[in-house]
């Protein structure tokens, strides 16, 4: 009985943090147009058009903004950590979850947050 406790504790704190979603849908053209355009509403106030972390709001947050282009991801940069970070936001940041956002849509946005790296 113990360990069926501890397996749903696990679980429900699984959901929690955002690690239970489905798999990311493939890239598509279809996919990067409709991500540009949640990203344009959401994100872009604080992280910028181009994903420089200036964003009209940006003069008024401490920390900053993240520049995706340059700085590191607190939470990891893969597609998975920054769809969770999109969905959970990040403890002490101003950076709150969505998780209003269908979840394609996040998906999509973390493809976009991903497209402003450079190229290694």
């Amino acid at each position: 009985m113990r360990v069926r406790a501890t397996a749903l504790v696990i679980l429900c704190v699984a959901a929690i943090c955002g690690t239970l979603f489905a798999d990311p849908p493939p890239p598509s053209p279809a996919l990067f147009d409709s991500g540009r355009k949640v990203y344009a509403q959401a994100c872009a106030p604080c992280h910028g058009v181009n994903g420089d972390g200036n964003g009209p709001v940006a003069f008024a947050l401490n920390p900053k903004p993240r520049n995706f282009k340059t700085d590191k991801f607190k939470a990891g940069d893969s597609l998975e950590q920054i769809f969770a970070t999109i969905s959970n936001g990040l403890p002490d940041t101003k950076m709150v979850g969505y998780p209003q956002i269908a979840e394609r849509d996040r998906w999509a946005i973390a493809y976009i947050v991903l497209a402003f790296r450079p190229a290694r």
